[in-house]
């Protein structure tokens, strides 16, 4: 009798303790997690101070990502320190813009040139003349408005967020963007569900990094709420970028992954299941001097890019 006993109070205490030390091993698994990320940012971080883009390497486009990099950055820090660390990078890069005595802006470089503008202006840095360029060139210029829909899209979006009243509304260009056709017509997410097929490796990444970009631009990376388009379809886009997600790990291709990443944060869909797979693949990706193992068709430099896009995905996969 008082084996059978024994036996029920330990049953009782082991049934009593069970969720607790659950509770504490997920605790110190998200712990792990947290450092893991923390390291590999700090790394990642690192390389891009150790390797800064200039005008001969990737041109403004890629001077201007890593502006945007230390932006957000900045924007998910409560550390003073790091804060002012990375006002410090910001203005590195800025100096380096001014420092160029026959700099322009060309057309394919209005999107970022128009975002570090919002940017500079909202941390109060002084560069270069933003304004004056934008409203003697750009706001001029008929190529402001190219047959890239994303482009379209990205333009209006920061200039109206800078006040100005471009050449056509922000719900006109948003009707043709790529977030409209996907949700009539659904592309890219019946292609993410059939089986993978290397020979659209490239079509479905661009078609991603156009949905992501203008998610980008339309919230200004998480800043303000989406539009009622994605608000309206948030189950129907939670499921894409799961989908994405699983399809940019078995595709390797970092540069997606990281984009898909931002996008889940930025939007807080929490029931992602793949985002830590993806965090982890991300992860396993970084070579020991900080960059990562990445593909990117079409771009200049595949690996600065890989590894910016990269921190900004661990940056906001922290809170």
């Amino acid at each position: 009798m008082n084996h059978k006993h024994n036996c029920l109070v330990k049953w009782i205490i082991l049934l009593l303790i069970a969720p607790l030390c659950i509770s504490c091993h997920r605790g110190k698994s998200s712990d792990l997690r947290k450092d893991r990320i923390k390291e590999s940012i700090n790394k990642a971080v690192f390389w891009v101070n150790e390797h800064p883009a200039d005008f001969n390497d990737g041109k403004f486009i890629e001077i201007a990502e890593e502006i945007i990099t230390f932006y957000i950055i900045y924007s998910h820090t409560e550390d003073p320190a790091k804060k002012n660390d990375c006002i410090r990078e910001i203005e590195k890069r800025l100096n380096l813009i001014k420092s160029k005595e026959d700099f322009t802006v060309q057309s394919v470089e209005y999107t970022m040139f128009l975002c570090i503008t919002y940017i500079c202006e909202k941390l109060n840095l002084k560069g270069i003349d933003f304004r004056k360029i934008i409203e003697n060139q750009i706001l001029l210029d008929p190529s402001l408005y190219p047959a890239h829909e994303t482009t379209k899209v990205w333009n209006t979006a920061y200039l109206e967020r800078l006040g100005y009243d471009p050449p056509r509304t922000l719900e006109e260009v948003l009707s043709q963007s790529t977030i409209s056709k996907e949700v009539q017509q659904e592309l890219l997410f019946q292609s993410t569900r059939a089986q993978f097929d290397p020979r659209y490796v490239d079509v479905l990444a661009i078609t991603t990094y156009d949905l992501t970009h203008e998610i980008f631009s339309l919230t200004s990376f998480g800043e303000f709420p989406p539009p009622g388009i994605i608000l309206d379809n948030q189950i129907f886009f939670s499921e894409l970028f799961e989908r994405v997600i699983d399809w940019a790990i078995t595709a390797e291709h970092v540069d997606v992954l990281a984009e898909a990443i931002m996008c889940v944060k930025i939007l807080d869909f929490k029931d992602v299941l793949s985002l830590q797979s993806g965090l982890d693949y991300i992860i396993s990706r970084q070579e020991k001097d900080g960059s990562f193992g990445v593909t990117n068709p079409g771009r200049s430099n595949v690996y600065r890019h890989g590894i910016l896009v990269s921190i900004m995905a661990l940056t906001l996969a922290q809170e």
